[in-house]
């Protein structure tokens, strides 16, 4: 599901591919962690969308929270954040069947747009982010505290 053009995108293209590669490791590192706490479920990152001028491209500079979702609470937590209901019966079997190994299902929201990413056989596993942010925590702390 592609986006409308919005001030994020600009002349720019497709904002979200590298708002996922700019941060990659704290996706990777929730994901990670939500699966050895809870099993398989999905990363929601709400992405602060109030940008204080028209033309700037910098993602790096957005804000974001993430979050973990475990499979038994996908339909609720959705259902309570207004996302329709066949969005919800497509990523219902995604999760049950996705490697959490090798593969992260994202749900990337930008007040009003909502993108599912499937994020596939990725080159730096869950883990390998997990392990990453950990040795790292100084660096990546202040962003992955409530």
């Amino acid at each position: 599901m592609r986006p409308e053009n919005s001030v994020w995108q600009g002349n720019f293209g497709y904002w979200q591919n590298s708002f996922i590669h700019t941060n990659l490791l704290v996706i990777g590192y929730t994901a990670w962690k939500g699966f050895m706490s809870f099993g398989r479920g999905m990363v929601i990152c709400d992405v602060d969308t109030q940008i204080s001028h028209p033309t700037i491209t910098s993602l790096d500079k957005a804000t974001f929270r993430l979050q973990f979702i475990p499979a038994n609470l996908i339909g609720f937590d959705l259902r309570s954040q207004s996302i329709h209901e066949s969005m919800i019966s497509s990523i219902s079997p995604a999760v049950s069947t996705y490697n959490p190994h090798q593969d992260i299902i994202l749900i990337l929201k930008a007040h009003p747009q909502i993108e599912v990413n499937f994020l596939h056989k990725l080159k730096i596993t869950p883990s390998d982010c997990y392990k990453q942010v950990c040795n790292l925590w100084e660096e990546f702390q202040p962003s992955l505290m409530p």
